[in-house]
C-alpha cells in the first residue's frame, strides 16, 4: 500500500510539473520596400525604348558598359551611381511612400551632373522590389541613352 501511495504521489508530481506548450515562435514582419531597395544593385537587363542594350547573360551587348553600372542605395538616403560610361555620381535618394517612384537628387561628380538631368533622375518602380531584384524605368527620356526611356532590371 505504501508503494502504491508513493507511486501515485510521483505520478501526480510529474503530471503537474509538465511544462505548458511552448510559446509560438514570433514571425518577423516582412521587410518594407525601403528596406528591400537598400542594397548595391547592378544591371541584369537594360532596354532603351524596348530594345535590349545589355543582358548580363550575353556576351554580345550593344552597350557593354552596363557591366560596370552600379546603383548603391545601401545608405538610408545617400546614393552613388556609376553609369554605363564609367562616370560616378553621388547625391541623395528617396522612395515615395507608396514605393512606386524612386528619385535620385543632387547627383554630381567632378564633371557636374549627369547629362541633361540637372542632377535629378526619376524612376517608376515597375514591380514590388524583392530581396534580389529591382525593376525601374525612367519617368522620361534620358539624354545619355540617346534620349530614350531606360528600363533597368537590377540584381545584387
Amino acid at each position: 500500500m505504501k508503494n502504491i501511495l508513493i507511486l501515485a504521489l510521483a505520478l501526480l508530481v510529474f503530471s503537474c510539473s509538465k511544462s505548458a506548450d511552448p510559446a509560438p515562435t514570433p514571425v518577423a514582419p516582412a521587410p518594407t520596400a525601403a528596406e528591400l531597395v537598400k542594397k548595391v544593385w547592378s544591371a541584369s537587363v537594360v532596354q532603351w525604348d524596348g530594345t535590349t542594350q545589355f543582358d548580363k547573360s550575353s556576351s554580345a551587348n550593344i552597350v557593354a558598359g552596363y557591366s560596370q553600372f552600379r546603383l548603391d542605395l545601401s545608405s538610408s538616403t545617400a546614393v552613388s551611381l556609376t553609369e554605363f560610361d564609367g562616370k560616378k555620381f553621388t547625391g541623395t535618394y528617396s522612395l515615395s511612400s507608396d514605393a512606386k517612384k524612386l528619385t535620385l537628387s543632387g547627383l554630381i561628380s567632378a564633371e557636374g551632373a549627369p547629362s541633361g538631368t540637372n542632377g535629378v533622375l526619376e524612376f517608376t518602380v515597375l514591380s514590388a522590389p524583392s530581396a534580389t531584384s529591382l525593376s525601374l524605368e525612367t519617368t522620361g527620356t534620358y539624354v545619355k541613352a540617346s534620349s530614350k526611356k531606360v528600363k533597368l532590371t537590377l540584381v545584387l
